[in-house]
């Protein structure tokens, strides 16, 4: 072994969980159980207005309670890119029970596109085999929002 590779220091990273507040209105659902998609599009009605999709994962607990939110992927204005598994990394952490997805379309349209339908699909597919509920994917559009679960897609 060369006298460089003996003195020159290896890392190994370490992860650390943090959480940053953020402030909600008082009437908030925070530390209620969630029990409808109006209650999400309440405290994430503010999607409506970005110009860009934004996906956010929302960890429960086993009573249905909001434990946090992670902002998992920003996109374009007609399209977002993550992986599946990428939407359950903070549930997994957290050890959560449930999940919730919520993401916005600038356009306004709620529709669920094919790439909406296939995510979630698959979403479904990882929470049900890692024994985590997954509770809905809520679209955020102008005035109005699509529940895939209201809709009997999950």
């Amino acid at each position: 072994m060369s006298e460089s590779s003996e003195s020159k220091p290896t890392y190994l990273r370490e992860v650390k969980i943090t959480f940053k507040k953020k402030r909600v209105k008082n009437d908030s659902p925070v530390g209620e159980s969630v029990n409808s998609p109006e209650q999400i599009v309440e405290l994430f009605k503010d999607l409506q207005n970005e110009a860009k999709e934004k996906l956010i994962a929302i960890c429960l607990d086993s009573k249905l309670k909001i434990i946090s939110f992670e902002i998992v992927a920003i996109g374009s204005v007609q399209s977002i890119y993550a992986r599946p598994f990428e939407a359950i990394r903070s549930a997994i952490a957290l050890n959560a029970t449930g999940l919730i997805i919520v993401h916005n379309h600038p356009s306004g349209d709620v529709n669920p596109s094919e790439g909406d339908r296939k995510f979630t699909s698959e979403l479904k597919d990882i929470t049900d085999k890692g024994g985590m509920q997954f509770h809905d994917h809520i679209i955020i559009g102008a005035d109005s929002f699509f529940s895939f679960s209201s809709a009997g897609l999950l």
